[in-house]
């Protein structure tokens, strides 16, 4: 834990490259899934078997609530709702 400005400073400038070099892999990863998917979609596959690995691709549904058209139907959902609190850590 830190007790000083310095040690903070020091904490924050690492916390900011490794934030960066996160984002960096995440996007490599991305760029490495859709030339997966290119190649099952060129393909006309869902799966292929390597000498180490399976890949599959399936479709996927997410079904939400529209609320603010619910809301106009059927007016406040307040009593509805649940609201819970958590902590968030911003760094500029």
């Amino acid at each position: 834990m830190c007790t000083t400005m310095k040690q903070l400073e020091s904490v924050v400038a690492d916390y900011r490259s490794l934030k960066a070099l996160k984002d960096e892999l995440e996007e490599q990863v991305k760029d490495l899934e859709r030339e997966i998917i290119g190649y099952l979609d060129t393909n006309e596959k869902m799966t292929e078997t390597g000498k180490d690995f399976t890949v599959k691709v399936s479709t996927c549904e997410r079904r939400t609530l529209d609320s603010k058209r619910l809301e106009a139907d059927l007016g406040s959902l307040a009593e509805y709702q649940r609201v819970s609190q958590y902590r968030r850590l911003y760094v500029r």
